[in-house]
């Protein structure tokens, strides 16, 4: 009888752990709890650059990569100074690791994309990836960051620099979401 009880208590005891490590609240994935970006260039079927500031060398492709829907945004290399699309958005506090997700491409001239943490208008921390296969690929940028009411990220995308190569970079499925 004693053997029957202790085997019962062991196996509630694993059941609640196996319980309590399945419902862990760490999202991993993206959410409409963790988002705070996502751009794929598009809205009702048409081309569309919403929140994001382009520089004059830019424009809608229709070059996609897989899943990517029907358009893009292409931007040119520029001269000196180097010109960025960007967004500004909110942070939310409840989280510290975040993860900014894109598929990108480039052509003659390798391009950026930039994660910086705003705080009072000046950049606090920032992390970047070089754009560095001329085919469709997905790229990520995972940092942690300590973040606080008020502040905001930066997210950047750029083609480079050239003086005398018309190299171009793609960019499409923009994401940013907090993972813990």
């Amino acid at each position: 009888m004693k053997h029957m009880l202790k085997f019962r208590q062991l196996t509630y005891f694993f059941l609640v752990l196996l319980i309590i490590g399945c419902t862990e609240d760490e999202p991993t994935e993206p959410t409409d709890e963790n988002t705070l970006l996502y751009s794929s260039f598009e809205k009702n079927g048409r081309f569309s650059t919403e929140g994001w500031t382009l520089p004059s060398q830019s424009d809608s492709s229709s070059d996609v990569p897989t899943g990517g829907g029907v358009f893009s945004l292409l931007l040119e290399a520029s001269q000196p100074p180097e010109a960025y699309a960007q967004m500004k958005v909110p942070v939310k506090t409840n989280f510290n690791e975040f993860k900014m997700t894109f598929w990108s491409k480039y052509s003659v001239i390798e391009g950026t994309a930039i994660l910086s943490l705003v705080r009072n208008g000046s950049v606090i921390r920032s992390s970047s990836i070089l754009i560095d296969d001329i085919i469709w690929n997905s790229y990520s940028i995972r940092d942690t960051f300590s973040v606080a009411a008020g502040d905001s990220f930066m997210v950047q995308v750029t083609a480079g620099i050239s003086q005398l190569l018309p190299g171009k970079t793609y960019f499409d499925l923009c994401r940013l979401y907090g993972v813990e």
